[in-house]
């Protein structure tokens, strides 16, 4: 798996968060810095690495971050398990199911933290009879993946709130032609992530059915960044330079919302207008079990995950 690679070599705005003192006794070249390659797909929840690459936080950890950018989660574990990048963004339960397969995948720092927002959604047509859950029994509904947890939470709404997600026909459809496909009637409804919600909804033709992202639960991180085995024995050092720096950008990002939606602009190609009005998520800023834990509980609801499975092997554990 190759991923097209972002090459920005030169140092980035170091000097926006150092003071100039410290500058002018450690001047920092690219020679001194450890070049680090960073499979992410193109997606909010990474944001904390945009925040880092362009604000420094890299560079001041004596980092030089390549960004390669990817189709998915999935993509960005083949390339970190073909050696093709040191480090990746993924979602939780796609981790955990490469480590359920042997993948040599390990958990080393926080990415997006859900908190009740309408960050995961489904959406039906204004005028569809569909209320609640039990509506859903013997429809169809979209995902952009199929066996995904974006299914999976979905079930999991449905089966909370009186529905029976066993008569539900899932079927996959692209990003760009989900909220088609509902208005179509090829499918009753569509489990959306952001921006596609507040896109269908701008449009007046839809309504909101679920919140199926705080089905899951009120806290719990949806993605993550990781490394394999291998680098993180070989590498500590530089895998803490990197957690560090991401961990500086996951902070920043919380309390300086328009300045990261300029930066979110910029790598996601958004309209800036759909960026103000979508909806945006804290970034995790403390790798904490039990943030994580609701993933595996829905995902062993809906045998996609060994019940052996447990978060401490997810967690890399530097010595």
């Amino acid at each position: 798996m190759r991923f097209p690679l972002v090459h920005r070599r030169q140092v980035l705005a170091a000097g926006a968060a150092l003071p100039l003192s410290l500058l002018a006794r450690t001047p920092l070249r690219a020679a001194d810095l450890t070049e680090i390659r960073i499979a992410t797909a193109l997606a909010e929840t990474a944001g904390a690495a945009f925040y880092a690459k362009d604000l420094g936080f890299f560079t001041q950890a004596g980092l030089d971050a390549d960004l390669q950018f990817g189709r998915s989660g999935a993509a960005e574990i083949e390339a970190l398990v073909a050696n093709a990048a040191d480090f990746g963004s993924s979602a939780v339960s796609s981790i955990a199911q490469a480590r359920s397969r042997g993948l040599p995948v390990i958990i080393v720092a926080a990415g997006g933290l859900m908190t009740g927002k309408v960050d995961g959604a489904l959406v039906t047509l204004n005028d569809s009879p569909i209320q609640k859950a039990a509506d859903l029994n013997g429809k169809t509904v979209a995902v952009i993946g199929l066996q995904s947890f974006q299914q999976y939470s979905t079930q999991y709404w449905i089966d909370k709130n009186g529905g029976d997600s066993r008569t539900v026909k899932f079927i996959e459809v692209g990003f760009s032609d989900i909220n088609q496909a509902v208005e179509s009637h090829r499918v009753d409804a569509a489990s959306l992530f952001e921006p596609s919600i507040t896109l269908a909804l701008g449009t007046g033709k839809f309504k909101l059915l679920a919140n199926t992202a705080a089905a899951v639960g009120p806290r719990w991180l949806n993605s993550v960044w990781f490394s394999t085995d291998n680098y993180v024995q070989q590498n500590p050092d530089v895998t803490r330079r990197f957690v560090s720096a991401i961990r500086q950008g996951a902070i920043w990002s919380n309390s300086h919302h328009d300045e990261s939606n300029a930066i979110l602009v910029k790598y996601l190609k958004l309209d800036p207008d759909l960026a103000n009005r979508m909806t945006r998520d804290l970034q995790g800023t403390e790798l904490t079990p039990a943030l994580m834990q609701p993933n595996l509980d829905v995902m062993v609801r809906y045998n996609a995950l060994p019940k052996t499975m447990t978060v401490d092997q997810l967690i890399w554990k530097p010595r």
